[in-house]
C-alpha cells in the first residue's frame, strides 16, 4: 500500500511541504497529482472541480508542473529541446525555431537565477546541472501548482536560497507550491504548512511557524532522531591517501581537475565541498580507478596506484560508495546477496571461483540485520528497495571490506532523516575504527558537520581548507563560489554563526518565512481515500530457510515463465486464425504438429538431432546475452566449427580414434572461438557494435566456408558444395540407430549442465551478470570489462563452434555440407529468449522447437502447408524478442524511475 486514505488541501499563494521517510509514499502521491500514476480510488479536486489527470499533458493543461526526484529528460537532446519537448516553438512555416527556444531558455535562466546553457546536450551535463534543467522546465509553463520533489538535493546553499526567492515570488503571485525535501531546515525556511506522511498515511498537517526540525523528524519516524551527529575530535595517524598534481578531463574533453593535490590520514574525515560540476565526479572516478588521469599521482597506503585497476585499489584497502547508486553502486535486477557478494569473492563466499550460496546468504543476512535494511531478504532484487535501503546495502557491502581508505560521494542524497542519521553514524564509526574517509557531498550542512578538515573545490582546484574551528557556512559558501576567504572575515563570520546557533530556536538556515495570508477561496484539494497499488511493495517477512528458498524459486520461475508462455500462446493463436482462414481445423493441425514427430523412430531421431545442436547453441547464446553482448553471429561460428572440425576429422589420419575425435571437437571449438574473438576485440578496444560485427562476420564465415568447399577442399563426388568425408573411425557411434540416440546427445547435455553451473555458481558467471546490467556496476566492483568482453565472446563462439564440430562427427554429419544448417544460429537466439536466458530452461525450449520442426510433415498431413511452420516460428521469434526487449527497457526505466516504495511494517498490498 503506497498511499492509504490520504486527504490534504493545498492553497494558492502557499508553500506546502510534504515530508516523510523513504518509502512513505510521497513520490507516489505527487506522481498521481501530476498524472504519471492513477489512483485506485478517491478523487482530486482542482479549483473546486473533480478532475481525472490522465497524463502529463493533462497536468500541463491544468497548470501543474513537477520537478522529479529522478530526472525525466532525454539525454541525447539539448537543454532547450528538453525544456520545450512537446510544445516546441516553430516558425510561421512550421520549422523548429531553435534560436527562439535558446533565447527563451536564456531568459528563463536569467529570471530564475539557474544557470543552464540551452545548447548543451543533457547527456553531457552533471547531475546538478540536470537538476537545474528540470527546474527551469517546470517553471517554463504557466504553472499554477508547482511540485518540487527534492529540488535542492544537488544545489549549493546560495543556489538554494536563489531558488527559494523564485519559489516565494511564485507563491506571492498566487501559485501553489508543494515542496518535498529531506532537508528539514529548508522545509522550515520555505514552507507555510507542513504535512507529514508515514507508511502511506498523513500523520499530521501543521503550520510551519513554531515548528522545530526535531518535531518534524519525530513525526516522520515515530521516535526521537538525532539530526546532527555530535562532532568528536579525530585522532589522525599515518597517511592513507595522497593525490599529487592530478589532472582530469570530463566526457566533453574540458579540463575538470586542474593540478589538484590532497591528503587523507587514517582516523580523520576530509570533506570536499563545491558546486556540482567543479570536478568532484572526475576526482572520485580517478581515485577509484574508473578513470585514468592524463597526469598526476595517486597513492594508497604509500603504494602508487595511479595505473592500478579498480580491483587492485580495492586490494590495497580502498572502499568506495559512489554518487549514483543505480548506475554504479548496484546491479538493480540482481539480488541483495549477489550485490553484496560482488566485492567479496573470497572465502567463504568463493573458493577456487566456486560460489557458496549458503555463505552468500548468511553473509548478506548478517549485513541486512546489522545495517537495518528494511523490506529486504537475501534474494530480494535490490532495485525493488527504497533509495535509503538500497544505500544501506551499498554502505554495508563497502564497510564489510574493513577498508583503510573509505571514499564516500553524496552518501545521503535522497534519503530520509532516519537513514541519514544511520549513514552519518556509520561514517564516523569508520573513522573512529582507523579508516581514512574522503567525503564528497553537495549538502553543506552534512559535509561541515562530519568533516575534520574541509576542502573546497572550485573549477577543479582546491581553493580553501577549513577545520572545525574555522569553517562557517558563509565562508565555505564564498569559497565554493571561488572567493578565497581571509582570516579577518572568516573569524568574524565564525563568531556570528556561533552566536546565532547559541540563540534558542535557531538553525543553520535562516528562518524567514512568507507572512501568513488569509486562505483564498479557491484551492487545490485532494479529498477522500487516494490509494494506488502500482508502486506498492509489501514487506512480508522473508523466509531464508530451504523451504522458503524453494517457494521463492517456484515463485520466480512462474513469474519468469509468464512472458515466454504468453508469447508462444499469442503466436499459436495467430497461427490458428490463419489455419481457420484456409478452412482447416487448428486443433487437428496443432495436435499433428506437436505429436507426429514422437510417433515414429524416424521422427524421434529428427527431434534428437535438432535438440542436440539447438541446446548447445542456445547455451552459447545465453552466455553472451547474459553479459549484455548480443552475439547474433552464432550461425557463422557454427559454420566455422563444423568446417574446421571436418577438416581435422579427415586429416591427421593414424591417430587413435578417441584422440582424433577429441582433436576434431577442439579444433571446431577453437575455430568458433576465433569467430567470437574478433567482435569481442573490436568491441573491447574500439566499441564496435556487437550486433553489427557478429552479423557481418557470420556472413563472412559462410562465404569463407563456401569458398573452401567449392575450391581447395571440394569433394567432386559429393554432388553439392561439401568437403571430403570424415573417416568412419572418427565418427561418433550410435547406441540405437533406429532412434538416432548416440553420444552426441549425452555430450550436448553435459555441455549445458557445465555451462549452467559456470553461469550460475561461479564468480565468473556473477561477473557476467554484472556486465549484463548495462551500467557501470561491473567496472565499479573491479571487473575488467575489457578482458571480460573478450572472454565472454570467445566462450560463446567456442560453444557454437563445438556444436558445429559435434554435428559433422554425429549421425547426421560425416562431412561438411554448405547448406547443413536450417538456421540454427538464429533459432538458438529464440530458444535462449524463450528460456529467459536460463540455461536449465533452455533444454525445454530447445525440445519445444525441435518438436515443432520435426512435426512439419505431420501438419501437412492435416492439410496445412509446411510454410505455416516457418510462419509460426517467425511469430514466436517476434513475440518473444519483443517481450524480452520491452522487459529490458522496463528494467532500465526502473533504474531511473522514482524510488519504489517499501515499508518497515508488514502491510499487505
Amino acid at each position: 500500500m503506497a498511499n492509504n486514505d490520504i486527504s490534504l488541501t493545498v492553497y494558492p499563494g502557499k508553500v506546502h511541504a510534504i515530508v516523510g521517510e523513504n518509502g512513505a509514499g510521497k513520490t507516489t502521491l505527487m506522481n498521481m497529482i501530476s498524472g504519471h500514476l492513477q489512483p485506485d480510488s478517491g478523487e482530486i479536486v482542482f479549483d473546486g472541480s473533480p478532475v481525472v489527470i490522465t497524463g502529463a499533458n493533462k497536468a500541463d493543461t491544468l497548470g501543474i508542473g513537477m520537478v522529479h526526484q529522478h530526472f525525466k529528460l532525454v539525454p541525447s537532446l539539448t537543454v532547450a529541446s528538453n525544456i520545450f519537448l512537446g510544445r516546441e516553438i516553430r516558425t510561421r512555416y512550421g520549422k523548429l525555431d531553435q534560436r527562439a527556444m535558446n533565447k527563451r531558455v536564456e531568459e528563463l535562466s536569467e529570471t530564475f537565477g539557474l544557470a543552464v546553457n540551452p545548447k548543451d546536450k543533457v547527456e553531457d551535463l552533471s547531475i546538478g546541472e540536470r537538476q537545474r534543467v528540470e527546474i527551469v522546465k517546470a517553471l517554463s509553463h504557466d504553472t499554477r501548482l508547482l511540485i518540487l520533489d527534492e529540488p535542492t538535493a544537488v544545489l549549493t546553499p546560495a543556489e538554494t536560497e536563489e531558488m527559494f526567492v523564485v519559489v516565494r515570488n511564485l507563491a506571492a503571485q498566487g501559485c501553489a507550491v508543494m515542496f518535498i525535501s529531506h532537508k528539514l531546515g529548508e522545509v522550515l525556511s520555505i514552507a507555510d504548512e507542513v504535512s507529514v506522511i508515514r507508511d502511506g498515511r498523513v500523520v499530521d498537517t501543521r503550520r510551519a511557524a513554531g515548528l522545530e526540525q526535531s518535531d518534524i523528524a519525530s513525526m516522520m519516524v515515530g521516535r526521537e532522531v538525532l539530526l546532527r551527529i555530535e562532532h568528536t575530535p579525530p585522532t589522525p595517524k599515518g597517511e592513507v591517501l595522497k593525490v599529487e598534481g592530478l589532472y582530469a578531463v570530463d566526457h566533453r574533453g574540458a579540463l575538470a581537475v586542474n593540478d589538484l593535490s590532497l591528503t587523507v590520514r587514517s582516523g580523520e574525515i576530509v570533506g570536499i565541498a563545491g558546486v556540482e560540476g567543479n570536478g568532484q565526479a572526475e576526482l572520485a572516478a580517478a581515485i577509484a580507478g574508473m578513470y585514468g588521469p592524463p597526469r598526476g599521482r595517486i597513492a594508497l597506503n604509500n603504494r602508487d596506484v595511479t595505473r592500478a585497476t579498480v580491483a587492485g585499489r580495492r586490494e590495497h584497502g580502498l572502499a568506495y560508495i559512489p554518487e549514483d547508486r543505480h548506475e554504479e553502486g548496484a546491479a538493480p535486477s540482481l539480488s541483495v546477496a549477489q550485490n553484496i557478494a560482488a566485492t567479496h569473492l573470497t572465502p567463504p563466499i568463493s573458493r577456487f571461483g566456486w560460489l557458496s550460496y549458503s555463505a552468500m546468504r548468511s553473509f548478506a543476512r548478517t549485513l541486512i540485520e546489522r545495517f537495518d535494511v528494511r523490506g529486504a531478504g537475501t534474494e530480494t532484487p535490490i532495485g525493488t528497495l527504497s533509495g535509503g535501503n538500497m544505500q544501506k546495502v551499498i554502505i554495508a557491502r563497502e564497510f564489510a571490506s574493513d577498508p583503510t581508505m573509505l571514499m564516500v560521494a553524496q552518501p545521503t542524497r535522497g534519503v530520509d532523516v532516519g537513514a541519514m542519521e544511520f549513514v552519518h553514524r556509520r561514517i564516523v564509526e569508520a573513522r573512529d575504527a582507523g579508516a581514512g574517509v574522503l567525503l564528497i557531498s553537495a549538502d553543506l550542512n552534512e559535509v561541515m558537520s562530519l568533516s575534520d578538515r574541509l576542502l573546497v573545490i572550485y573549477r577543479g582546484q582546491i581553493v580553501a581548507e577549513f577545520t572545525q574551528d574555522t569553517m562557517t557556512e558563509t565562508a565555505v559558501g564564498l569559497a565554493m563560489a571561488g572567493v578565497k576567504p581571509t582570516d579577518g572575515p572568516l573569524a568574524q563570520d565564525h563568531v556570528l554563526v556561533q552566536e546565532e546557533l547559541a540563540a534558542p530556536g535557531k538553525t543553520l538556515i535562516d528562518d524567514e518565512r512568507v507572512a501568513d495570508q488569509a486562505e483564498p477561496t479557491t484551492a487545490t484539494k485532494l479529498s477522500g481515500p487516494v490509494t494506488t497499488s502500482t508502486s506498492a511493495i509489501a514487506a512480508a517477512p522473508h523466509d531464508d530457510s530451504w523451504k522458503g528458498g524453494l517457494k521463492a524459486w517456484l515463485t520466480r520461475t512462474a513469474t519468469v515463465a509468464r512472458q515466454p508462455v504468453a508469447a508462444v500462446v499469442v503466436a499459436l493463436l495467430v497461427g490458428a486464425v490463419v489455419i481457420l482462414a484456409i478452412g482447416k481445423n487448428p486443433i487437428t493441425a496443432y495436435v499433428e504438429l506437436f505429436t507426429s514427430g514422437w510417433r515414429t523412430p524416424f521422427g524421434i531421431s529428427n527431434i534428437l538431432a535438432t535438440f542436440t545442436i539447438l541446446s548447445i547453441m542456445a547455451v552459447g547464446t545465453i552466455t553472451s546475452f547474459r553479459a549484455g553482448f548480443f552475439n547474433i553471429g552464432g550461425e557463422g561460428q557454427l559454420y566455422f566449427g563444423a568446417f574446421f572440425g571436418a577438416v581435422a576429422g579427415f586429416s591427421f589420419n593414424g591417430l587413435p580414434p578417441v584422440l582424433h575425435i577429441i582433436l576434431a571437437l577442439l579444433v571446431g571449438a577453437l575455430a568458433g572461438a576465433l569467430g567470437g574473438l574478433i567482435p569481442g576485440v573490436l568491441y573491447a578496444f574500439w566499441r564496435v557494435d556487437i550486433i553489427v560485427a557478429t552479423l557481418l562476420l557470420s556472413e563472412v564465415a559462410k562465404l569463407i566456408t563456401n569458398f573452401f568447399v567449392t575450391g581447395p577442399f571440394q569433394d567432386p563426388t559429393a554432388g553439392a558444395a561439401a568437403s571430403q568425408k570424415i573417416s568412419p573411425d572418427v565418427r561418433l557411434p550410435l547406441f540405437d540407430a533406429a532412434y538416432g540416440f548416440g553420444p552426441d546427445l549425452l555430450i550436448a547435455l553435459t555441455i549445458v549442465v557445465i555451462m549452467a553451473l559456470v553461469l550460475n555458481r561461479t564468480g565468473w558467471g556473477l561477473k557476467g551478470k554484472e556486465m549484463g546490467e548495462l551500467n557501470r556496476f561491473a567496472e565499479y566492483t573491479g571487473v575488467s570489462t575489457l578482458r571480460m568482453s573478450i572472454q565472454v565472446m570467445m566462450l560463446s563462439g567456442a560453444i557454437a563452434g563445438f556444436a558445429g564440430a559435434l554435428f559433422v562427427l554425429g549421425p547426421n554429419g560425416g562431412r561438411f555440407v554448405q547448406v547443413f544448417s536450417p538456421g540454427y544460429g538464429f533459432l538458438a537466439i529464440t530458444v535462449a529468449l524463450l528460456a529467459r536466458l536460463n540455461p536449465w530452461a533452455s533444454l525445454l525450449a530447445a525440445l519445444f522447437y525441435a518438436t515443432m520442426m520435426a512435426g512439419g510433415t505431420g501438419i501437412q498431413a492435416a492439410g496445412v502447408p509446411y510454410p505455416l511452420v516457418i510462419v509460426l516460428q517467425g511469430l514466436i521469434i517476434i513475440s518473444i524478442t519483443t517481450t524480452f526487449v520491452l522487459g529490458r527497457r522496463k528494467r532500465r526505466r526502473a533504474a531511473l524511475a522514482p524510488e519504489p516504495v517499501t515499508f518497515s511494517k508488514g502491510e499487505s498490498k
